[in-house]
């Protein structure tokens, strides 16, 4: 199944060519503020199955000074795809999606910092930090 996805106002759209059945939410600052909620939930996939449809060209960013990158559309404000560091993984937030996956996997992150009004989410692996590279990256291989 292939799951397409734009960011809110429709000018970035992207093709994930692959059923997504892993998914995460981590709790850090970090996701919280980027994300405006308890936690990001997003998926990873290599980026062999993921391509650009349009948009690309409405894409901004924002780098704090510890490295940590935001990438979001200039008209709307979407956080939207992009890739993980130097690795071959696209970071895919699940709010994008056009058609909802069939989750077979839950994972969480950065437990500790996990807000005490944030629901409380059924996960298959938690993680009261965030996982390493090697860790993580064998979920969505």
């Amino acid at each position: 199944m292939k799951n397409d996805g734009s960011c809110l106002c429709g000018k970035i759209k992207f093709l994930v060519k692959k059923d997504i059945q892993t998914v995460y939410h981590c709790h850090c600052s970090l996701c919280r503020k980027q994300s405006g909620t308890g936690a990001n939930s997003a998926t990873l996939v290599n980026e062999t199955l993921f391509e650009w449809i349009s948009g690309t060209d409405s894409i901004s960013t924002f780098k704090k000074d510890t490295g940590f990158t935001s990438f979001f559309c200039m008209n709307c404000g979407s956080p939207v795809p992009n890739k993980v560091g130097n690795s071959s993984f696209m970071w895919i937030p699940l709010g994008l999606l056009n058609n909802m996956p069939i989750i077979k996997k839950r994972l969480g992150f950065c437990l500790t910092s996990k807000s005490n009004w944030s629901p409380v989410v059924t996960l298959d692996r938690e993680y009261l930090e965030l996982p390493s590279w090697n860790e993580l990256k064998e979920y969505f291989d």
